[in-house]
């Protein structure tokens, strides 16, 4: 596997993050509630817009830079930070690409000032919790809105 890396998401991965969410249920377990059913670039151009929210398009090959991720770090409150909307391209999941893609983001979580970071994931959704776990989240509970989600915590001495 190439290392993964980040780059700023830009309008011109619009249609490759559209196009890994084939219906209203996969935007769901992507985006929760935030979103709506069918994914828009309007919708994606209104998250980069928000100032709390920076968002990176992950890829593996420096030179196509071709995008086969995307994740979302949302400034929840001062020095708190939410890993959000954190997806793999449907052709490359199994491929160990998850624990890399939440840890660059958590390490550029921790370069924006965020000592926390909290995330929301399908209880279901073991390989997404496996990834999760590697850069220190831990299972904080039931989502109180939600018993399909379960809250995972990462903190760090800044």
């Amino acid at each position: 596997m190439s290392r993964l890396a980040l780059r700023a998401f830009g309008a011109e991965d619009d249609a490759a993050l559209i196009g890994w969410i084939a219906s209203a249920e996969e935007l769901e377990r992507f985006a929760g509630p935030t979103l709506a059913w069918p994914l828009t670039p309007a919708q994606l151009e209104a998250l980069r817009a928000d100032p709390r929210v920076h968002a990176w398009t992950a890829y593996t090959d420096r030179v196509a830079r071709s995008p086969v991720g995307h994740v979302e770090v949302v400034r929840v409150a001062a020095g708190t930070g939410r890993l959000a909307r954190v997806l793999l391209a449907p052709a490359r999941r199994g491929e160990g690409l998850g624990a890399p893609l939440a840890a660059a983001a958590t390490a550029y979580a921790t370069a924006l000032g965020m000592a926390r970071l909290e995330l929301n994931v399908f209880a279901d959704n073991a390989a997404a919790i496996r990834a999760y776990r590697r850069p220190g989240f831990a299972d904080a509970g039931e989502h109180p809105a939600d018993r399909r989600v379960r809250t995972y915590v990462r903190a760090q001495v800044m």
